[in-house]
Parts: structure tokens; sequence; C-alpha cells
């Protein structure tokens, strides 16, 4: 309960700061910015404590202090602002959407997110891969509590990941929520505030009636031509619907690979999730100052940025590349007068001064003199395998179809905005900018995001001019199936793979068992020996260090991890090599489970005869490596 209310108090920190800062915009928008704005609160605000006392309960009240504090200075008498025409505008389109949506998501969430079933935790598809890892980060800040945080996948490693997202889920965890409900209780907040930064920003570029629904349902539904595969006949509903990542968004081995939004980004990755739910706030208040010359606006715009790049890094790279193009429009359009410059002053400062901390301290140390880091690669992931044509157009479809037409069909003052996603994608053809360039689409879709501006208000304008209503319904009808159908199915498959019959076991009973054990039992920073498996149960679930964690995350967060890899396999299968290196690596436990036990010669006899056991069901089998005399 504690947690929940920790939460909610950098919520109502937030839609207050909302209402004082943007008194003449209309409610909605006010509660949806500040719903924002106490996100980032709630990441921030025990960070500057942690620096000194860490990431404790000490850090939280003092935080919490502070909440207070900027209550009361919120609260007190302000300036009034006559309401501007915006207020008496309804957004009547977005609880018709928001509402379905959010049911989506808030299912897809609690289905995917340890679903207990006769004691054993489920996930789904989509997050079967990361959600192992975004859990050990929730878990080793809240019960480590060392800051700035270390791996506890790579024990004395600092963190590189931009790990906000998952901090602001340690905090509830600290403070006595449950798992389970610390993980998800912020995402359904993140969703929420993601769905409505597309419609507003939306609302705002689009010019024509309805063009902003059509934009929102392009994006969210959003998939390529990928069921070509399957009426075909090279796969069938039933391999659609249960076999492990055959949808028609991701079918790796036909070169689909740009994955729905929703499923396979919003879902299973927090810090595009949390990163998004930020950056589309950004882009409207910087969209207004800009475009619309609210000059206001640019100064929390550059604040809000600022605070990005721990929070999603790549979020922060496309806001400054689209502000970089947005910049030299309004410079040209402008004459680079006086109030141009202060404008852009007022934002790029805050955003520059406050993300450069966290970059140096965090970012650059992992970055700086890695060659998988930024490098030359062209054509994203089809690699030349496809016509680069035929790749684009049956990922995206039709959206990827109608964008150059569509780009001549709209204002001067649109094209200008669109051209920032123009300079996006030309970088993400030509570079990647992390180990893995799948990862460039963190970049793309927020281009993507801007096509489907571009192609609804267009679609909008060409469909008014046909006079009957029965056509427009048709075309409008044919548009909207031919660029869902693959987003339906593939969220389908999403969905069904929530219940457990269709859905992965992540951790058996006898884990779960084994965790709690571990909780209650041992030092919040213990070491274990363990294989190195994914869905890792000691540093999932507890926190606790382990020699060394998965490749899948280590390799790409652009870590030197082979060494230890290497030694903790090692350790495992020769008594000799164990016992060498037993006190140089701190061991204090060796955890045997399924994966251990399925490396040859695992040392489970020599263990078993030398070092009492200190928990044991089923198969797991934990080892103390020094017992009390």
């Amino acid at each position: 309960m504690l947690g929940i209310l920790w939460f909610f108090l950098w919520q109502s920190a937030g839609i207050t700061a909302s209402f004082y800062c943007f008194p003449e915009k209309r409610t909605a928008v006010r509660l949806w910015l500040g719903s924002v704005i106490g996100t980032l609160l709630s990441m921030w605000a025990p960070i500057p404590f942690a620096f000194f006392r860490g990431f404790g309960i000490t850090a939280h009240i003092a935080a919490a202090i502070f909440g207070a504090a900027l209550h009361a200075l919120w609260l007190a008498p302000r300036r009034k602002a006559g309401l501007c025409h915006e207020e008496a505008k309804i957004d009547r389109p977005l609880p018709f959407l928001l509402v379905p949506f959010m049911i989506l998501a808030v299912f897809l969430v609690c289905s995917h997110t340890l679903q207990n079933t006769d004691g054993a935790l489920y996930t789904g598809q989509c997050t079967y891969g990361d959600m192992a890892m975004h859990l050990s980060f929730i878990t080793s800040i809240a019960g480590q509590q060392t800051f700035p945080p270390e791996y506890n996948l790579l024990p004395g490693t600092p963190v590189s990941y931009p790990f906000l997202c998952d901090s602001v889920s340690s905090s509830l965890y600290l403070l006595g929520t449950p798992l389970r409900w610390a993980y998800m209780i912020p995402m359904f907040f993140a969703f929420a505030q993601v769905f409505c930064g597309v419609w507003f920003l939306g609302r705002e570029f689009c010019r024509r009636k309805y063009a902003p629904v059509l934009a929102f349902l392009l994006f969210f539904l959003n998939g390529g031509l990928g069921m070509i595969y399957f009426l075909n006949g090279e796969y069938s509903l039933h391999d659609l619907f249960t076999a492990f990542y055959k949808t028609p968004t991701n079918l790796t081995e036909k070169g689909m690979r740009w994955v729905n939004v929703i499923a396979d980004m919003l879902l299973p990755q927090r810090a595009t999730l949390f990163g998004w739910a930020a950056l589309f706030a950004v882009l409207y208040l910087l969209y207004r100052a800009v475009f619309r010359g609210d000059a206001r606006l640019y100064l929390p715009a550059g604040i809000l940025g600022g605070l990005l790049p721990m929070v999603h890094t790549h979020s922060y790279f496309a806001l400054g590349l689209m502000a970089a193009c947005w910049l030299i429009y309004s410079a040209v359009r402008d004459r680079l007068s006086r109030e141009w410059l202060l404008g852009w002053l007022r934002f790029g400062l805050p955003a520059v001064l406050l993300a450069l901390p966290q970059l140096f301290l965090w970012t650059f140390p992992s970055v700086g003199g890695n060659e998988h880091f930024v490098r030359v690669v062209i054509d994203w992931v089809n690699n030349g395998k496809e016509p680069w044509l035929w790749f684009w157009v049956k990922n995206v479809g039709l959206v990827f179809v109608l964008t150059p037409v569509a780009f001549f069909g709209v204002s001067r003052e649109q094209r200008a905005a669109f051209s920032g996603a123009i300079f996006i994608f030309i970088l993400c053809e030509l570079l990647v900018f992390q180990p893995n360039e799948y990862d460039n689409n963190k970049l793309l879709y927020v281009a993507y995001a801007f096509g489907c501006y571009v192609c609804a208000d267009a679609l909008a304008g060409w469909l008014g001019k046909i006079r009957s209503p029965a056509a427009q319904g048709v075309l409008l009808a044919l548009t909207l199936f031919i660029s869902s159908n693959a987003a339906v199915f593939t969220l389908g498959r999403e969905a069904a793979s929530g219940f457990p019959q269709y859905g992965y076991e992540l951790f058996s009973r006898d884990e779960v068992a084994a965790a709690e054990y571990i909780i209650d039992n041992t030092e919040a920073d213990a070491v274990f020996l363990t294989r190195d498996n994914h869905d890792n149960t000691v540093a999932t679930l507890t926190g606790r260090n382990i020699v060394c964690g998965s490749s899948s995350y280590l390799y790409f967060h652009g870590l030197n991890y082979q060494d230890k890899q290497r030694l903790a396999e090692q350790m495992l299968t020769n008594p000799e090599v164990f016992e060498a290196n037993r006190e140089n690596e701190g061991l204090d436990y060796v955890y045997i489970g399924y994966h251990e036990r399925a490396l040859a010669g695992v040392i489970t006899d020599y263990l078993t005869e030398n070092y009492p056991v200190s928990f044991t069901a089923g198969a797991i089998t934990i080892y103390d490596l020094h017992p009390e005399s």
C-alpha cells in the first residue's frame, strides 16, 4: 500500500504542476501532461538523495518531503489565465479510442506479468525474453540499494542501461508492493500516456477532421503484408497462434521485421514504453512552441527532454534529431530573430545541461571506444537480402506506399514538421547506434508516427472530396483492413499467449519456492554461482548477484562478460576451478537447478560431499559455502 501511495503522490504532484504551468490548456491536456510529469518525478525524485544515502527508505522519505513541498508551492495562489478557445473543445473521439486500447493493454500486462498458475509463474510470448532482465534490475536496485546501481548479472559493473524505467518499479517494490504489482502499475499509466501522447500530437499536426483518429489507428495497429505467408500456405493459423514468433509482423526468416508497436515494442520493452510516454509529450510541447508560436512551451519541453536519457536514450536521440530539423526550419522562417534565439535557448540549454551528467556518468562509458556502437550498416536489417523497395513495402505496408504521395497533399508547415522523420529514416538506413542493429526501430517508429500523421491528414482530404458517404466508408474500411490485418492477428496471438495453456512458464513452483527462501535467508548482496540462462531464478526474482548473466542481455549492453561467462561454466563443471576461484569471486552460495543440471559434468556430487545443503525442492538444491560454525 505504501508503494502505491508513493506512486500516486507523484502523479498528484505532476498533475498539480501541469495545472499550474499550463493554465490555458484544456483539462484533458493538463491531465495527460501532468501524468507524464508525475511519472518522471517518481523516477527522478529519489535519485539525488540516493547518491548520498543509497536507493533505500531514507532517500525515498527525503524525496517524499520534497514532493510535499512542491505540492505546497504549486497550490499557493498563482497567476490566473483566461481560458483559450481550446478549453471549449472536447476530444470526443479520444475516450472511444483510449478505452478499448487501455482494456487491451491492461489485459496484456496482467496476463504477461508473473501470472501465478498452481504456484508456477507464467508469461506471454513477447515478454518471455525481456521481462527477466527488467525484473532483475527492479529486484536488485530495491534489494541491494547500491547507487549508482550495478548489474547483478555482472557484479561490480555499473549499470549502463537506462534503468529509470525499472527503478520506478523498484521504489514500489522497496516500499512493500508485491513484485507483480510493482511491475504493472507504472506500466498502466505509461500505456495511457503513450496513447494520449500520440493522439494529442496528432491532433496538433493534422488539419482535417477525423485525421487524428485514423493516424492513431495506423500507428498502433501497424502491420505490413505479412499475412501473405499464411494465405499462401507457408504457415498456418495454428502456427500463428501456437508457435513461438510465427506472427505476420515478426517472421524473421521471411524478412518481416516491422513489429507491432503494442505487442513487440511497448509491452516487452519498458525503456521504450516509458521513453515514448515522455517523448510524445515533449514533442507536443515543442511542436506547439515552433509551429503554433506558443513560446512559453520551449522551457518545459527542454526540461522534460533533458530528463530522457536514463529513461530511454533512443527517445532522447530521436528528440534531438527532430528538434534539429525544426530548428533549421524555424531559423529560416524567423530569420534568426532575437525571439527565435531566446526560444531555442530556453529549450536547448536545459535539454542539454540536464542530459550531460546522465550521458557522461552512464551512457558514454559503455559506448565510448566500443566498436559495436555507432557503425555503418546500409539498408538496416534487410542488408540487401531483398530488393529495398519490396522490403519496406511488405513490412510497413500502406503507410510506406502512401507517404511520398501524401507528403505533397499536406501543408508546407506539415512538411517542415515531417522533415525530422525523413532525417531519422535516412540516418537509420545508413548507421546503427547499438550492438543490435534491429534496435534502430526505436528511432524509426518515431519517424513512422509522423508518417501516420501525414498519411492520415492527406487521406482525410482525399476522402472528403468524394461525395458519396457510402464510397467514403468503403474506402476507409479498406484502408484500415489493409493496414491493420497483420496487427490484429499479431495482437490476437499475443492475447492468446497470456493464457497459461498457450503461454510460457518462466519459473516453476520449485523455483518460486527457492526464490522465497533466498529472499528470506540470504544477504541482499550475496553472490550465487548459477548458469547464465536468461530466466535465472536468483537474479530475476531475488535481485541477488550471480557470477555472470545471460549474454542475450550483456552483449547488447556492450559489456565485456565473456571471461566471466566461461569461468562460471568451468566452476560448475570442474571442482578444481571451483575451489581456485571461489573466494576471488566472493561466492556465498551455489544454486543447482534445472539449467545447471543440464551441464555435462556438473559438480553436484562434489558439492554434496563438501558443503551443506541449505535448501532443496525437486531438482533445485542450494549449497551454503560458508555456514556459521
